[in-house]
């Protein structure tokens, strides 16, 4: 009965293919990121700081990137996280970091504005996060703070989970591990750490992709056209 089907990844079209939607219309349409608020920084300036953004919620599993970055603390134990949001696994993950001694390395800062986080980004080496499928089978779409990251020039260390293997091109514009590897993530944060001209260059990709691809005058603009074209089907 839909006029329309908009997937904002990859993964999502191939499932809803799978499922027997019509391949004219399902449309990949991914979002907009406002590419003049987040402005790029110098992250192989910054010091070897890693920040992750989001819901404290199962796909985004922030227990896995605590996992991964007590590795690296281990390795170089000047290493700071900051994980910006609120969840479910607050808890757990606040537990986490007092198990594995990691209290001033992590810290866990609730909510912050826009403005806030691309401050945050502009003071880190890479953005981090390690989505995965739950149990349930719930995925991620596109990870907004993802693009946001990228937008503000930062690489991106992640899972080739959903729609981050669409944007962030391993090599180019980040690092992606399988999910569940922690081991492969906390290398990648390290490479990051002492490599400090690959996270410029990773960055500098990155920010060129999203202005390409993901502004959100651009992306509101197609989504209209879908709208559109919708109404006039029905």
């Amino acid at each position: 009965y839909a006029a329309a089907l908009v997937v904002v990844s990859r993964t999502m079209e191939a499932q809803l293919l799978a499922l027997g939607a019509p391949r004219s219309k399902v449309i990949y349409n991914c979002y907009g990121i406002d590419v003049d608020r987040f402005v790029p920084g110098r992250p192989d300036l910054a010091p070897p700081h890693f920040l992750a953004v989001g819901r404290f919620a199962e796909k985004k599993a922030p227990h896995l990137t605590i996992t991964a970055f007590s590795k690296v603390v281990a390795a170089r134990p000047e290493a700071r996280l900051t994980i910006v949001g609120r969840g479910r696994l607050w808890e757990q993950c606040k537990q986490l970091v007092q198990d594995l001694d990691l209290g001033a390395n992590v810290e866990l800062c609730g909510v912050r504005t826009p403005d806030a986080i691309v401050e945050l980004l502009h003071r880190s080496r890479a953005f981090v996060q390690h989505s995965i499928v739950t149990p349930n089978n719930d995925h991620e779409g596109t990870p907004l703070a993802v693009l946001e990251a990228m937008a503000a020039g930062v690489p991106v260390v992640a899972t080739r989970h959903a729609g981050i293997a669409d944007v962030v091109a391993h090599g180019e514009r980040g690092l992606l591990c399988t999910e569940q590897d922690v081991d492969t993530m906390a290398e990648h944060m390290i490479e990051l750490i002492d490599t400090p001209a690959m996270a410029l260059a990773m960055g500098q990709a990155g920010r060129a992709y999203a202005e390409l691809e993901h502004r959100v005058e651009v992306q509101v603009g197609r989504l209209q056209r879908v709208l559109e074209m919708a109404a006039r089907r029905t």
